[in-house]
């Protein structure tokens, strides 16, 4: 994490002659809700291609966080920063819809649970997830508070993966400032992030889905 709040660090300092009012680091803990997704293996049975459909649940985890960026850009509301977090995607089980073989489909009734497999952890999802979020703040209306708007891009690593693969995200939440000099600040932001589909262990998921729900702790130099 020390050699992640550097890298961090070395990124933004040089933007800060750009923006008027200064940058801001916050840190964050993070509720991972992740949503049922789609997912597909394919094989050969009997020397005839086969394709076993159906839907994967996983587990909401709890993962740290770091944002560093700037605010006041050009003298305006909008603010800029690039977030470094960890979900984790601990599968729970997986309920069987269609087996497809020789090009014909069958209703497949039946689940797999965590314990039924060996090991365990085998399409766990464990990711590394670097954004970079564009915010618009509602600042004057309040004294101290600010109700602020997100966009985000960035890229997700996934633990056992074939590739990186792109994500977006779009945000809502506040923050409130907590001393008279507006600089040290708590708040919460609602993201709902959309991960194109990876393969992970040969399984092959449609989009990825999650919510999240960030409590922060910032300051504003």
């Amino acid at each position: 994490m020390k050699n992640i709040l550097s890298i961090l660090a070395l990124i933004a300092l040089p933007l800060s002659a750009f923006c008027e009012q200064g940058l801001y680091i916050q840190l964050q803990g993070n509720k991972v809700f992740p949503m049922d997704t789609d997912a597909s293996v394919s094989s050969a049975i009997g020397g005839t291609s086969a394709t076993l459909s159906g839907e994967v649940e996983y587990d909401d985890s709890f993962t740290a966080g770091v944002e560093i960026g700037m605010k006041g850009i050009g003298d305006t509301n909008f603010r800029a920063g690039i977030q470094f977090m960890q979900p984790e995607f601990e599968f729970v089980k997986a309920t069987g819809n269609t087996l497809t073989y020789d090009g014909v489909d069958y209703t497949v009734q039946g689940s797999i649970s965590r314990s039924d497999l060996d090991p365990n952890n085998i399409i766990d999802a464990d990711a590394r997830m670097l954004m970079i979020n564009g915010y618009y703040d509602f600042a004057g209306h309040w004294e101290s508070f600010v109700p602020f708007v997100g966009l985000g891009v960035g890229m997700v690593d996934f633990d056992r993966a074939s590739d990186k693969e792109a994500a977006a995200a779009v945000m809502v939440g506040f923050k409130k400032y907590v001393t008279d000099s507006k600089q040290l600040y708590i708040g919460h932001k609602s993201s709902f992030t959309r991960v194109k589909g990876p393969e992970v262990s040969g399984v092959n998921f449609d989009d990825v889905d999650f919510y999240t729900a960030t409590f922060q702790l910032g300051y504003e130099f």
